[in-house]
């Protein structure tokens, strides 16, 4: 059956229950009017408002989160600084440390040297005086 064949048999059945001007009333026009249809044009005026509407959602979000990476930059160039400063103090004490130590080591490698030579010479003395001993004793 074919969508004129249908219309025909619809009119035709609603004449039987509303009249003819009723018929036609509701066959001529959709439901509220024809003030009511959504037409292309319609959707795409609706659909251009969405789209500005969640564009400007968007560009304010993306301005949010520019914001907050500016703000977390800030803060970590401002941790790193504090963190350069720390380690540069750090560095200072330990350049201080490395120099106490430096001189420490010195200082014990002189004695060490000192003594080494001291105990030498003890030892030397010691056997030219034992020698000098028993070549007295083999002489008497």
């Amino acid at each position: 059956m074919s969508v004129h064949e249908e219309r025909v048999r619809l009119h035709d059945r609603l004449e039987e229950l509303v009249g003819v001007s009723g018929a036609d009333i509701l066959l001529d026009r959709p439901p509220g009017g024809w003030s009511d249809l959504v037409t292309n044009e319609s959707l795409d005026q609706r659909f251009t408002v969405a789209e500005a509407r969640v564009d400007r959602k968007l560009d304010a979000l993306d301005h949010e989160i520019d914001a907050l990476e500016a703000s977390v930059d800030r803060k970590f160039d401002a941790l790193t600084a504090n963190l350069e400063l720390r380690f540069a103090g750090i560095d200072a004490k330990f350049a201080d440390v490395d120099h106490r130590f430096d001189r420490f080591e010195h200082e014990l490698l002189a004695s060490v040297d000192r003594r080494l030579r001291s105990q030498a010479w003890m030892t030397i003395s010691t056997i030219v005086a034992v020698g000098g001993v028993l070549v007295a004793a083999i002489r008497l």
